[in-house]
């Protein structure tokens, strides 16, 4: 369990390495590392990839603020200095799409390919501007809180998961895996990151981006609005937008063998194609593959 302190705090990572070419990936609100484990299994050879705790999730030190998009980028550029990471290709999830978009816009020069997994759209995330106002009674804060004096926040954000990444309602490793990281996120990160998404926007950083960028998102997405996402590909002068069937919010988690592969072929620099077997669960081509086996001694 590899730490590295920065300068105003300790943040974990998990890392694997099969080469040399480096690939940052950023998990997204409520995630840790974990989000990105069955990818780091995986690993294809010559690439080391490290996957960070934003400050305040999975085992990452919470501090008082320092949650908005800016110092979250501020946390990241750290974290490749100390490891020496001149240059990378970078994955970012959900918020964390939104970090790697402000750290990519910013610092065009380190980026080598950039890859955004359901991100919060460079337009912005207004529609949660009702759900963060933390004075209110319905507030997410207070409702979440509510919860827990119930014992009822575990159920809750099983119920949430399971709607917002559908694809893991048989995988229950990583749903279990999501859950735990839900709930063990600090109430400040909490907080800051829901202010944080509601007030973000990053469509000035999309002309900075000279290097290739994949966008990838799931047909059955409830958080991220689709038309946004294809504003950025029009946006964005070398872009790629690809959609995959039957999949929720969490494309990494809810299918990782299609996913892997797709991210795998980007940043080898290799033409993104939306092929029959990327539009399948792993358990429907664990079942065909056994199909065929049998259809093989017949014939």
């Amino acid at each position: 369990m590899p730490f590295i302190q920065l300068e105003s705090l300790k943040v974990h990572y998990e890392q694997q390495s099969k080469g040399e070419i480096p690939i940052i990936l950023l998990h997204g609100n409520f995630g840790s590392w974990h989000y990105w484990q069955p990818f780091l299994e995986s690993l294809s050879t010559g690439y080391r990839a490290y996957a960070p705790d934003f400050r305040g999730c999975g085992d990452s030190q919470a501090t008082e603020d320092g949650y908005d998009v800016a110092s979250l980028c501020a946390d990241i550029i750290q974290f490749a200095d100390h490891l020496a990471l001149d240059k990378f290709h970078l994955v970012g999830h959900s918020l964390g799409g939104a970090v790697a978009q402000q750290l990519a816009g910013s610092m065009p020069e380190r980026i080598i390919t950039l890859t955004l997994v359901a991100p919060a759209p460079a337009s912005g995330m207004k529609m949660l501007q009702q759900a963060s106002s933390s004075s209110s009674f319905f507030s997410a804060e207070n409702i979440f809180q509510f919860l827990g004096h119930i014992n009822m926040k575990r159920f809750a954000v099983s119920a949430s998961i399971k709607k917002s990444m559908p694809g893991l309602q048989n995988r229950k490793h990583y749903l279990d895996l999501a859950i735990d990281d839900a709930l063990k996120m600090d109430i400040k990160a909490f907080n800051g990151f829901l202010a944080a998404l509601t007030s973000w926007s990053g469509m000035g950083l999309l002309k900075n981006f000279n290097f290739p960028v994949l966008i990838v998102y799931g047909d059955l997405d409830n958080v991220i609005p689709l038309p946004a996402l294809k504003e950025m590909q029009q946006t964005i002068s070398n872009c790629q937008l690809h959609i995959m069937q039957n999949i929720g919010h969490s494309p990494q988690l809810e299918h990782p063998r299609a996913f892997n592969k797709l991210l795998c072929s980007f940043i080898r620099g290799n033409d993104i194609e939306q092929s029959t077997e990327q539009t399948l669960h792993d358990q429907d081509i664990d079942l065909l593959n056994k199909f065929k086996r049998i259809l093989n001694k017949f014939f």
